[in-house]
């Protein structure tokens, strides 16, 4: 079995630090305190004060009937700066560090809003909660904004921790002013426990977007995002839109009523579950920043332009439009009420006309929620006719909701700055329905892109152009001309696949995932080990990983016909040295089983992960009781086992993947050490010192036999007074000589 983490969006190894959260386009990396031996200089910190709670949830409980964008925090006004707070410490090299602790009491998260961001080349800004299970950032001179305003994502916990590093030659210094802290009182990280805002809070009315219903607006969805708004304390909804000249402009259209500092916006798309079942979904695929291009409250319409690029590995999609005034015989809406995962609800009646707005009088399957604010309402032909206003409607009523018509906010506005037209039809083209776009241009698949060699994948190219041409680069310097072609990775490592295009305009398309393709040959084995007596014995436990591991999970079961003990283990010396967290998490000593975990530390990312090589990761110490005869074996087994419900199996945990290796059982085997039965001391030869040996073993509290087996003289499998008397018989009577050992 082999699961991804995060489904396929491998990007992330470039975009995402922490275990679990939100992330922004950064560099990815970690924070230089995390790998300094030395301690630097106490971290200054600001406390915030706390919040009336109580009063906050009843003005939210208002804010529900007026349609006010749903709120998740509560903010204080600050100003902290390079200059003005933090601890600045120059490194040995002349670099420099500055670091400023943040606490909110009782906060679930902690996010700012800076009113001057500027970052030089080289400098890099890290955000982190006190116990470092989630990081984000990097942030560079990559996430500058000509307005030079930013935010930055929700950080988990109570405190967050800034550390910002800025080498010690620079064309100008770093600035970054906080102008706002964001204290959550809902959480926005919870994974299914009781709440009020976030995962698995919206109604149980709801349907996830990829529940069956869902199955014909896979394209539709991918345009939908949900927004952190202005001052980082409240949500909506809304959706990239298409323009005619087609060229990925990264227009969003959302509600009016959600307006107010567009430039710190923070826009997630994707975040929805993998199925219909309420399972979190990824967090991470978010970008900061828009221009707002036009607005009007006669509609309550507003479009921005997103300015950070949207990576190609969010798979976007431009929804498309229709600006006639004719009520569709069903309508669709795609939203994140009250901050949850993706949501699809379906009004089976047509609209009906309600002044500048479409009413749905009542959906029949699902509802609108706050947080679902400026979200698209489609028609049956999957285009938009409108954002959401406001409404009565919630799981278990009837009620109503208003979405501002399309037609209306298209061209109803005196100027640019009140209208859509100039904006989605640049050219004047005079269009009243346009479609959507899949951002990519060139798409392709690949199943399966994760498995152990020799990895047989299907590969699908797909295009809203007309390819003529189609030309695969399968990342190992190998290739086919083919739409779709089966390929078959023959070599394990991780591979980058390019598809390119040439379409009937002769255009060339092209479109890379990287790391895309994992071809494995992961291995857990353990030694096979022969022994002829009955002193202790350590067996050795070999991974060969060709992904980054963080945690291998190594279930170990050790019974059979050698009766062994478990006594202890080590790491020393081997390529986990260095992890500090190793323990069994099960063990079971009647059934000679048990489970060990092997982790770099209980705390995400605070050391590296084990880097792809082959080696020994554990040695294990067991006893052997009582005494074996020749041929008997143990097996020592990786293959899992049930205790119970649970079950424990072999994994190797990484940022990349998770996954289960190949399994090699390792096996230990008692090979008589007799060479010549009645040598009970070893030596070679059968002569009277032997005959002193047994003496001295029965009647002198003599040392043991080298060899129990060389010391049973008769063969008869127990060394008693008859092997000494045998032995007498055959050196001086003319006995019969000893049996052979074999």
């Amino acid at each position: 079995m082999v699961t991804r983490r995060i489904s396929l969006w491998l990007a992330a190894m470039v975009l995402i630090f922490c275990s679990a959260g939100w992330a922004q386009i950064s560099t990815g990396g970690k924070p230089v305190s995390f790998d300094r031996l030395a301690k630097g200089p106490v971290t200054p910190s600001v406390r915030m004060d706390g919040i009336d709670l109580p009063t906050l949830l009843a003005e939210d409980e208002i804010d529900k009937k007026f349609g006010t964008p749903l709120r998740f925090g509560f903010p204080f006004d600050v100003n902290y700066t390079l200059g003005n707070s933090g601890v600045w410490e120059t490194l040995p090299n002349g670099d420099r560090l500055w670091k400023l602790r943040l606490e909110c009491p009782d906060a679930y998260s902690i996010n700012l809003v800076y009113d001057d961001f500027h970052l030089p080349e080289g400098a890099k800004l890290y955000l982190y909660s006190e116990d470092r299970s989630m990081v984000i950032g990097a942030f560079t001179a990559q996430n500058n904004k000509p307005w030079r305003e930013f935010s930055t994502s929700p950080v988990k916990g109570d405190v967050c921790i800034l550390e910002y590093y800025e080498p010690a030659e620079v064309k100008f210094p770093g600035i970054i002013s906080i102008s706002r802290i964001v204290h959550a009182y809902h959480d926005l990280f919870s994974r299914g426990f009781a709440q009020t805002a976030g995962f698995g809070s919206s109604g149980s009315c709801n349907n996830n977007v990829n529940c069956p219903e869902g199955v014909d607006w896979q394209d539709e969805k991918r345009g939908v995002a949900m927004i952190i708004l202005s001052g980082g304390t409240r949500w909506c909804s809304g959706s990239l839109v298409n323009n005619t000249r087609e060229d990925l402009t990264q227009y969003f259209l959302t509600a009016n009523h959600c307006l107010g500092g567009s430039n710190t916006w923070i826009f997630m798309f994707n975040y929805e579950s993998p199925g219909c079942t309420n399972v979190d979904g990824p967090t991470w695929m978010t970008v900061q920043g828009s221009i707002l291009r036009a607005s009007s409250s006669n509609s309550d319409f507003a479009l921005v332009e997103i300015t950070e690029a949207i990576p190609d590995s969010f798979s976007v999609y431009y929804n498309g439009w229709v600006t006639t005034n004719t009520p569709s015989a069903t309508a669709i809406g795609i939203h994140h009420p009250s901050g949850d995962i993706k949501k699809i609800s379906f009004e089976y009646d047509p609209l009906q006309h309600s002044g500048n707005y479409w009413r749905v009088t009542d959906w029949d399957d699902g509802t609108t929620e706050p947080g679902s604010s400026g979200s698209p309402l489609f028609n049956n032909s999957h285009l938009i006719v409108g954002q959401l206003y406001g409404g009565t409607a919630a799981c278990g009523n009837d009620g109503w909701d208003d979405y501002g018509k399309f037609g209306v906010s298209w061209d109803a506005g005196g100027s640019s700055s009140s209208r859509l037209e100039d904006w989605l039809d640049p050219d004047n083209l005079g269009n009243t329905t346009f479609g959507g776009l899949d951002a990519t241009l060139l798409n392709f698949t690949a199943t399966p892109s994760v498995g152990f060699e020799p990895l047989n994948v299907a590969f699908g190219g797909s295009s809203q152009q007309t390819v003529l041409d189609w030309t695969w680069d399968f990342g190992n310097n190998d290739s086919a001309f083919v739409q779709s072609p089966n390929y078959v990775y023959t070599a394990p490592g991780t591979y980058t696949v390019t598809l390119r295009g040439i379409t009937d305009v002769d255009d060339t398309l092209s479109f890379s995932k990287a790391d895309y393709i994992i071809v494995l040959a992961d291995s857990l084995i353990g030694d096979s080990l022969a022994i002829n007596s009955n002193d202790d014995i350590m067996i050795e436990v070999y991974a060969h990983n060709y992904a980054p591991v963080d945690y291998f999970k190594v279930p170990i079961e050790y019974s059979g016909d050698i009766d062994l003990t478990y006594d202890s283990l080590s790491t020393v010396g081997l390529r986990t040295d260095y992890f500090s967290d190793v323990m069994f998490i099960h063990y079971d000593n009647t059934n000679k089983r048990r489970t060990l975990r092997l982790r770099t530390s209980i705390i995400p990312g605070a050391l590296p992960e084990l880097t792809p090589g082959e080696g020994p990761i554990v040695r294990l110490y067991f006893s052997v009781d009582g005494t074996p005869t020749a041929g008997q074996s143990t097996p020592i087994l990786f293959d899992g086992y049930d205790n119970g419900p649970i079950s424990y199996e072999a994994w190797f945990y990484g940022s990349v993947l998770n996954y289960q290796p190949r399994l090699v059982s390792g096996d230990v085997l008692y090979t008589s050490c007799c060479l010549l039965r009645g040598d009970s001391d070893h030596s070679g030869t059968v002569d009277i010192t032997d005959l002193t040996y047994i003496v001295d073993y029965f009647f002198a509290s003599g040392p043991n036999f080298p060899c129990p087996d060389e010391g049973n003289v008769d063969g008869l499998g127990v060394i008693d007074i008859s092997d000494l008397t045998y032995l007498v018989d055959y050196m001086f009577n003319g006995g019969p000589a000893p049996p052979p050992c074999f």
